[in-house]
């Protein structure tokens, strides 16, 4: 039986911690920083098997040389491109398929550039590690990727298995949900939703992981097809917008803005 742990690290990063836990292997996305995630590994007695990596920034890799120096066993990195770890890094690609924790774990690899543009995700029928690809509510910032490619990229992970948990690598979700709102307030499964999210950080809960399907219901970066996201923007620019990439281009503007 697998385990996904949430780890809080830095204000608002999550490392994600998969675990078998009939052998307590492990397996973390994107570990940032290394104390937190040595100090469940050690409390639980965890075996640490892998580090899976969407993207290079510091928040996302800095705690890995010292998770590997205080690892007794052999640690597999993978990675879309070349890192400086003292560890065996297996360069992944689009369908790279990864088999984890003895085989208990099976994960095939996407390529979604825009936020950066060697960004993965990982990803099975049941859960999807999107790194700074796709938030609760939101998407990455356009850093050295391209509004075209992340719509593209989001577009992919949109078409997947909607009963998939979504395991972003930050709590942006109330910040994000307002943007929503912002954009249509009249969506009452988002006004549903930003109550419940409300909840949980009141209780110091993590809001994700969230289902592909309710992040197609709330989150308007995956509803650039509905009529009510593209007219809210029209009516913001006071111009026509003549396809899905235009009106997500404008939403990323918007909220880089916000």
């Amino acid at each position: 039986m697998l385990e996904v742990i949430s780890i809080p690290t830095f204000n608002d990063n999550y490392v994600w911690l998969i675990k078998n836990t009939e052998n307590n292997h492990c397996c973390i996305v994107d570990p940032g920083q290394a104390d937190p995630v040595l100090q469940v590994i050690n409390q639980q007695n965890l075996i640490l098997e892998a580090i899976l990596i969407t993207h290079h920034h510091y928040d996302h890799i800095d705690g890995i040389s010292d998770i590997l120096n205080a690892s007794t066993n052999p640690v597999q990195v993978y990675s879309s491109i070349a890192i400086d770890v003292d560890a065996p890094v297996t360069l992944v690609t689009e369908n790279s398929q990864l088999n984890l924790l003895n085989n208990s774990l099976a994960l095939t690899v996407m390529a979604t550039p825009g936020h950066k543009r060697e960004h993965v995700v990982y990803y099975n029928q049941t859960m999807l590690f999107s790194g700074d690809t796709l938030f609760s509510g939101g998407c990455g910032r356009l850093l050295d990727g391209s509004a075209a490619e992340l719509f593209s990229s989001l577009q992919r992970i949109k078409a997947l298995d909607e009963n998939i948990l979504v395991y972003p690598a930050h709590e942006y979700t109330q910040a994000n949900l307002m943007f929503c709102y912002a954009v249509e307030p009249q969506n009452s499964a988002l006004k549903k939703h930003i109550e419940h999210t409300a909840k949980l950080r009141q209780q110091g809960l993590p809001t994700v992981p969230n289902s592909l399907k309710n992040e197609k219901e709330i989150n308007v970066f995956l509803r650039t097809n509905e009529a009510t996201v593209s007219m809210a923007m029209e009516h913001k620019l006071l111009d026509i917008l003549t396809s899905e990439q235009a009106v997500f281009t404008a939403l990323r503007v918007w909220k880089d803005h916000f």
